[in-house]
């Protein structure tokens, strides 16, 4: 990690612990968690920040279509699911709209 970064990423987290520690609100629900038997911990992610012309690519090439993944099913499988009433083998009727 960069020293720059790092020593960024070192001041935000004195402040967020200063900022915790002068709320007796936050105080409180931090006490009512660890009270619970829960350690509460917090993460941060820091990347670099992306332009727009960047995250318009990014958006472009996340909508293409996937194929579905091919369907497979083993014969415990089926076995179970005719056991419980259903068959994934059998053609699937069409459905009329009642009136």
């Amino acid at each position: 990690m960069e020293p720059r970064l790092k020593q960024l990423l070192e001041d935000l987290t004195r402040s967020l612990c200063e900022a915790i520690a002068d709320s007796s609100e936050v105080h409180d629900r931090l006490e009512s968690i660890r009270q619970e038997g829960y350690t509460l911990n917090l993460f941060l992610d820091c990347k670099p920040f992306e332009s727009d012309d960047e995250a318009e690519t990014e958006d472009e090439a996340s909508r293409r279509p996937v194929p579905a993944p091919p369907f497979r099913i083993n014969g415990r499988d089926l076995a179970f699911l005719r056991s419980v009433g259903i068959d994934p083998t059998r053609k699937a009727r069409s459905r009329t709209s009642r009136q």
